[in-house]
């Protein structure tokens, strides 16, 4: 069994040459338009919070009107909506992310999931929308994240885990690999019939908030989440065997590394960027390697990387305080800065991409660093 994705090369978001892009790049990924007439359609955007489209943090707001009116004129019922993370008053991130105005432009109705309710399936809390719309069409944005490398077309369906369950669920799995099945469990449950990637302006370094946006004017279309977030993964000259959710996917059986991915529109090769830094969470190898499996079964404390507040950047308006699941960030004085308790931290990296200022950085402990140094020595010896 083979899966097409397809990119397209866009650079910009020029409302008529994006609209023609996407319809493009549906076509060529395989998907068939005419099922969606008289179909109820639900799109998932990137909304993480109250961030201005030109941060590049959530789903360009002309991207999501943009597949709003391609399905419109399919005739299709289309509405917009997501659980971003809480900490914002809700009706200030869909002001800010511009998702209000693209809605009203392109004729959607807004989709409030935690007002919708939950239906439980296999212990998570899916949004009663997601799973009551016909379609679902994933619209994520192309960015690294500090916790799961990458945040793509698997990563984008967390937010479809209504309000703080969210924050239950980073609590509560002891583990990266335990929260990346998660996050692959529920990719399978919501199972988008169309997964569109905004790559147009994508962020790497330290997102999925914090980081460099770079101009990688692509956008990536696929029916399949996995083997679209494998194939940008090859964009970025990333193994996807590295990328925890993949990882994840393929531990429950629902990605197999053998099948045939078709690439199917511009090539990757004329789309590749010259460099795409990815998180300092992240080391080559360190996935694979055995060493690095037995280091960390025993002394994972010390191989980890940190979340430290800068002083001069913060302003104190204590959105980490809020966005900790385990309560690990305190203050001393009504005007200190926040405090990270480092033994209790649980390296979910919440205060790092909440961070309006980007005032959280994320610092290596030695043994990582360490680390790194030998993993990089390894590759260079392949």
């Amino acid at each position: 069994m083979s899966h097409r994705v397809a990119f397209v090369a866009q650079k910009n978001y020029e409302p008529q040459s994006l609209e023609r892009a996407i319809r493009r790049s549906i076509e060529l990924c395989g998907f068939d338009l005419a099922a969606a007439h008289g179909a109820r359609v639900l799109l998932k955007p990137n909304m993480l919070g109250a961030y201005p489209p030109e941060m590049g943090v959530t789903t360009h707001p002309a991207f999501v009107a943009a597949v709003g009116r391609i399905f419109k004129q399919a005739g299709a019922s289309v509405s917009a909506g997501d659980s971003p993370n809480g900490v914002y008053p809700l009706e200030r991130t869909w002001e800010a992310t511009g998702m209000r105005a693209a809605c009203m432009e392109a004729g959607l109705a807004e989709e409030r999931f935690e007002a919708g309710g939950s239906v439980t399936n296999g212990g998570l809390f899916i949004a009663r929308a997601v799973l009551d719309a016909d379609i679902v069409v994933n619209l994520p944005k192309f960015k690294t994240h500090g916790l799961t490398i990458l945040t793509l077309a698997a990563k984008n369906l967390y937010g479809c885990i209504n309000g703080m369950q969210k924050t239950r669920l980073h609590r509560e799995c002891k583990t990266l690999a335990e929260f990346a099945e998660v996050v692959a469990r529920t990719a399978g449950i919501v199972k988008p019939a169309l997964t569109i990637i905004d790559g147009i302006v994508a962020m790497d370094g330290n997102g999925p908030s914090a980081g460099d946006l770079v101009d990688l004017g692509v956008i990536a279309a696929g029916t399949d989440v996995q083997s679209l977030d494998a194939a940008c993964c090859a964009l970025i000259g990333l193994d996807p065997k590295e990328l925890d959710t993949l990882a994840a996917a393929k531990r429950l059986g629902l990605w197999d590394d053998d099948e045939r991915i078709e690439i199917a529109g511009d090539g990757l090769d004329s789309l590749r960027p010259k460099k795409f830094t990815l998180p300092v969470t992240y080391t080559r190898g360190m996935r694979d390697w055995w060493i690095s499996k037995f280091v960390a079964a025993r002394i994972w404390s010390s191989m980890r990387a940190q979340p430290v507040i800068d002083e001069a950047r913060c302003v104190r308006c204590l959105l980490c305080i809020d966005a900790c699941p385990v309560a690990a960030i305190d203050r001393k004085a009504v005007d200190s800065v926040p405090l990270i308790d480092d033994e209790a931290c649980i390296q979910c990296f919440c205060c790092h991409e909440i961070c309006p200022q980007k005032a959280v950085d994320i610092k290596k402990s030695r043994a990582l660093k360490l680390f790194g140094w030998l993993s990089s020595l390894r590759t260079r010896r392949r």
